[in-house]
């Protein structure tokens, strides 16, 4: 029979009876669009022999002693009227009790008496027929506090050629080239001009109606913080990045007072809202919140609205308040319209409005008062809380705290995570640490790439399925972003290294190769394989602004804090105020060529002499159970301070703990073993079966066409050395060997792939084990 093609549905055809054991599906395009088949499944004439089920006892996870987990077991069979499919639960392996809140249910809950590794089994009946599946549970004690904080970036030198020259590109080149593009009047993306039309509505002028995305306003937000951000970092005499500073200060003033005069009266601020688009009538009131409008981000352009509002004021060291009150002002709209009854339930269809809230809510109660930024924080958990009953894509499918998949678009994912992580850092609730840590676990030990970026892309820029780590990967500029904050945030609530350590190489890889050298193209996606040269612009410039604002809060990303202890987490050579710790300012000078080099030194300057302890991150390599590499580069070699040596064996949370009263001028010494490593991947990860991948330190590496063919095999046990090549991509340490034929093997960093042309690749092939 004929075939009607409707999207995101089940399309059914009719043929006659027949009898086989083996069914295939051959699919062809329309000749315009290229087909999506996720899933086909066959209808039974009622003829059909019963056929065993399939069991689904759901993703592995890790639960927190004292919290359920939520089971929902499902299956697959060949249904008929009638039927009633059942679920069974029992416990098959692990140290403690197993408490079901029934057992005889395919949705219930358990819970688990004490911490290990349990197995989980669901027995699923269809009919007169049964199938078992099996869910792994690991069973861990709450994080106990204190919880670290952050630092905040406030002005810093670097000192490092590494860094100098990363930073300096985004500030002389990209972010003024970020600003001229949103300045343009006839942006088609929708930039500064949505912002002068909509002050040009409220103060009752002629005006047009919004253009672009309905979240345009975003890259206008980014771009601002990125200003903001970059006026932190000391020029040191630098004209170009002087003149780059100045031109800051007075875009800053210009572009502020059309941002506050966009912001609508009671708070509320969106152009898109305040303005209506061509598709509606003049002057309709397009309701804020509504449901039928959940996809036009509100709380993604409000949340970027309250960051660039904390980092202008923190740029100005709290002199200049406009941004930062109108900030406050936003989320007290919020906070007036959304929350428990008699107000109203919300979540919105790309978070950001959530972490964003609890960083205003911390910031509040450091720098006015403790608790007075309490209501921000509770609005969070509120707009997290309201989720469940959507889509996959924008993680509502289900309660976050029953959430244990990194499902769905990976930008939206990675910041619901982080947000997630600062409710759970801030309310201990145990249900989410549990769902934390299972989408933790999930995502980076079954969907992380090597280069730290997240996303395949098989799914509308998000997620495939377990170890699906093609290497033509999407990994979204902004999605490399998200994973940061994320790793970030759990390194804060854990104060366990392996965190850091992640979010190193998402830094130094995944983040840091997002521009090209100059910094003047971007690259949206990330393939691991790719011959895409970087360009100016996208027809969705949601990442243009993401990439600086993060990379420009390198002390963020550096230093933490507990109330007595300094936590580094990343070696960059720099002059950091990290503020009080132990009740006295601490400055922080490091000297370093990290990571072409592993010797560090660090200069510990207390205003005055105080004892603490300061933690040094034990770099661990390997935190993803996906990739093992050789040799062996974990820990740290040597450490001594005022040159007497102390012990380098770090502690249970991978941190080097020193405590001592720490004088002005105290100097750490270190030196991390950085060494050519060949990395290869668990058998589950079908696309890099018999295929390497290299790194020195951090640095994940690439061949490219530009200097070699790509084609040969690398052998068993390669001879890899490093080679400094300061004429090379503004230089760098060079990877040098040979591949299995002979022919010479040139490997660079994968930050600076693409620079050159032709194709990139970080997975090479291996010659076969003989």
């Amino acid at each position: 029979a004929g075939l009607d093609i409707v999207k995101d549905q089940y399309n059914m055809t009719f043929f006659g009876e027949i009898k086989t054991d083996k069914l295939r599906i051959e699919i062809d395009s329309n000749e315009r669009f290229s087909t999506g088949i996720l899933e086909w499944k066959v209808y039974d004439s009622g003829n059909s022999p019963d056929f065993p089920p399939v069991a689904i006892a759901g993703p592995d996870r890790v639960v927190v002693v004292g919290s359920e987990t939520f089971l929902h077991g499902s299956g697959k069979a060949l249904a008929r009227p009638g039927d009633a499919p059942s679920g069974i639960w029992s416990k098959q392996s692990g140290p403690g009790e197993v408490t079901f809140a029934n057992d005889h249910g395919l949705n219930t809950t358990a819970t688990f008496a004490q911490p290990g590794d349990y197995v989980l089994q669901l027995t699923y009946a269809h009919r007169k027929l049964s199938a078992t599946d099996a869910l792994n549970v690991r069973v861990v004690q709450k994080p106990a506090g204190p919880n670290l904080v952050s630092v905040y970036t406030t002005p810093y030198k670097i000192s490092s050629p590494f860094w100098k020259a990363r930073l300096k590109s985004n500030i002389v080149n990209w972010i003024p080239h970020c600003v001229r593009m949103n300045d343009q009047p006839d942006l088609k993306e929708g930039g500064i001009n949505n912002l002068i039309e909509a002050g040009n509505k409220l103060a009752g002028r002629p005006y047009k109606r919004h253009i672009g995305y309905p979240f345009s306003n975003a890259w206008v937000l980014n771009t601002v913080e990125a200003m903001a951000v970059a006026l932190n970092v000391d020029a040191e005499g630098d004209a170009e990045i002087l003149s780059a500073q100045d031109d800051f200060r007075r875009k800053l003033d210009e572009w502020i007072p059309i941002i506050l005069a966009a912001q609508e009266p009671d708070g509320y601020f969106q152009t898109r809202y305040t303005l209506g688009t061509v598709r509606e009538p003049m002057d309709a009131k397009i309701p804020h919140w509504n449901a039928r409008y959940r996809g036009e981000h509100e709380g993604y352009v409000a949340g970027y609205f309250i960051e660039a509002g904390i980092a202008h004021y923190l740029a100005t060291g709290g002199k200049d308040r406009r941004l930062y009150d109108a900030s406050i002002k936003l989320a007290d709209c919020w906070y007036d319209n959304i929350g428990p009854a008699p107000k109203q339930a919300w979540w919105d269809g790309h978070q950001e409005m959530e972490q964003a809230l609890v960083r205003l809510g911390r910031f509040i109660n450091d720098t006015d008062a403790p608790g007075k930024g309490q209501k921000y924080i509770d609005l969070a958990k509120f707009l997290l809380d309201c989720r469940g009953g959507g889509e996959t894509y924008d993680q509502s499918h289900v309660p976050v705290v029953q959430q244990y998949e990194a499902v769905g678009h990976s930008v939206r994912a990675a910041y619901s995570y982080s947000a997630m992580s600062d409710i759970a850092i801030e309310t201990g609730d145990p249900a989410y640490w549990s769902a934390t840590l299972s989408l933790w676990d999930n995502l980076i030990n079954r969907k992380y790439y090597v280069t730290g970026g997240i996303g395949s892309g098989e799914t509308s820029e998000g997620f495939g399925g377990d170890y699906s780590l093609g290497h033509n990967s999407y990994c979204e500029s902004c999605s490399n972003c998200g994973n940061l904050y994320f790793q970030h945030k759990l390194n804060l609530g854990t104060r366990q290294a392996k965190y850091a350590s992640l979010f190193e190489t998402i830094l130094y890889n995944a983040i840091l190769g997002d521009l090209d050298l100059p910094g003047k193209n971007f690259t949206y996606t990330n393939a691991l394989d790719s011959d895409d040269a970087r360009y100016p612009w996208h027809v969705c410039p949601c990442c243009v602004g993401n990439i600086p604002r993060t990379l420009l809060m390198l002390p963020t990303w550096m230093y933490a804090k507990s109330p007595d202890g300094l936590y580094v987490n990343l070696f960059a050579g720099s002059t950091v105020n990290v503020g009080p710790v132990a009740g006295t300012d601490v400055e922080v000078v490091q000297t370093t060529d990290y990571p072409w080099s592993g010797d560090v030194a660090i200069v510990i300057n207390p205003r005055e002499s105080k004892r603490f302890t300061v933690y040094i991150r034990s770099p661990q390599r390997e935190v993803s159970t996906l990739y093992s590499a050789a040799p062996d580069s974990d820990g740290i070699t040597s450490i001594n301070v005022n040159g007497e040596t102390v012990s380098a064996k770090p502690d249970e949370n991978g941190y080097v703990a020193i405590a001592r009263t720490w004088q002005p001028g105290d100097r750490i010494e270190l030196v991390l073993p950085i060494k050519v490593q060949v990395i290869r991947t668990i058998e589950q990860v079908p696309a890099n079966r018999g295929r390497v991948a290299l790194r020195f330190g951090p640095l994940i590496y690439n061949l490219e066409s530009a200097d070699q063919n790509l084609d040969p095999t690398i052998g068993q046990n390669p001879t890899l050395t490093p080679q400094w090549s300061p004429d090379l991509l503004g230089g760098v340490m060079m990877i040098s060997g040979t591949f299995s034929n002979g022919a010479e093997l040139k490997a660079i960093p994968n930050y600076a792939r693409l620079n050159r042309g032709g194709r990139s690749i970080v997975w090479i092939r291996e010659e076969a084990a003989k």
